[in-house]
């Protein structure tokens, strides 16, 4: 009996070992990208903010990336205010401002440079930096802005106006910025 169980184990150690000169190749599931989706959606679902919106703006229907839209009245026409979160820091103070400042014909600027042009105010949602940025030369398009760096994601908070308002709407903008908190 004895033999036999030497023999069977020789004959299994001879039959499963290999010489290793081919190639294996595994096939693994990706991962399930859905259940990614679902669980950055269930987050944006659970984040929410309110606010005191000034007597004479007017809530609108924005696009799909905004999470509020308000059209703010002045004498030279109507500024578009928008209210947009993005989870992380998405792109950056430095980005975004560059970008806006493209918006009204302006060339970009250093983070050096933006931070010299940057305002650093508190609100109930936290500190965030305010921006008011206008061209000179066009004055058809100014923009003041609030860039609010939270723990998991970013709050932007822009108004696109004619720069001949900008004084006019600026106190209304800083007081609906500082009233800004997370709702629930």
């Amino acid at each position: 009996m004895y033999k036999i169980i030497i023999v069977i184990l020789f004959q299994i150690l001879i039959t499963s070992c290999e010489s290793g000169d081919h190639i294996r190749t595994y096939r693994l599931p990706k991962p399930d990208k859905v259940s990614n989706d679902l669980i950055d959606e269930k987050n944006e679902n659970e984040f929410s903010l309110k606010w005191k919106t000034p007597g004479n703006w007017e809530e609108v229907q924005g696009h799909s990336m905004r999470l509020a839209s308000f059209n703010v009245p002045s004498s030279e026409g109507i500024g578009d205010l928008s209210i947009t979160t993005f989870s992380g820091v998405s792109g950056g103070i430095q980005a975004n401002v560059n970008r806006w400042l493209g918006q009204i014909g302006l060339e970009p600027l250093s983070l050096v440079d933006i931070q010299k042009i940057s305002f650093s105010r508190t609100g109930r949602l936290g500190d965030y930096q305010y921006f008011k940025l206008i061209n000179e030369d066009q004055k058809e398009t100014a923009i003041l802005a609030s860039i609010f760096q939270l723990e998991a994601r970013t709050v932007f908070v822009k108004l696109s106006i004619n720069a001949n308002d900008i004084i006019k709407v600026e106190s209304d903008f800083s007081s609906f910025c500082e009233s800004i908190s997370i709702s629930g």
